[in-house]
């Protein structure tokens, strides 16, 4: 299914450049998360170890892996919870979580809160 574009003024434009820059540079989104899926090529598979969190859901799966889960659509978990098994309730809880995890040191201005997500 092709890209379609966002409607003119449905987003703040100045406000998704930054989040690009950040996703892109200092945080390391975009070395998983790979354009135009945002999925990360080839072996996609991660272990609770590698993104800091227990294993306990992907014990139950036949190789005890986590999948790089696409961005594309991210909007639509918003109503379950971020993450494999919905642990974070929210967008800005997942960065939160690579931020302290990957010792990123993200400033607060390049941290989405739940107004601008």
């Amino acid at each position: 299914m092709p890209h379609q574009p966002l409607p003119e003024n449905s987003y703040d434009k100045a406000a998704a450049q930054r989040g690009a820059a950040v996703f892109s540079g200092k945080a390391r989104c975009a070395g998983c998360h790979v354009p135009p899926l945002f999925s990360e090529p080839g072996w996609a598979m991660h272990t609770g170890k590698d993104i800091g969190i227990d294993d306990f859901p992907a014990s139950r799966s036949p190789d005890g892996r986590y999948r790089t889960t696409p961005l594309r659509g991210l909007f639509v978990r918003a109503k379950v919870g971020f993450y494999h098994d919905g642990r974070f309730a929210n967008y800005a809880a997942v960065v939160d979580h690579y931020d302290q995890f990957f010792k990123l040191g993200l400033a607060a201005q390049a941290r989405p809160t739940s107004s601008n997500i």
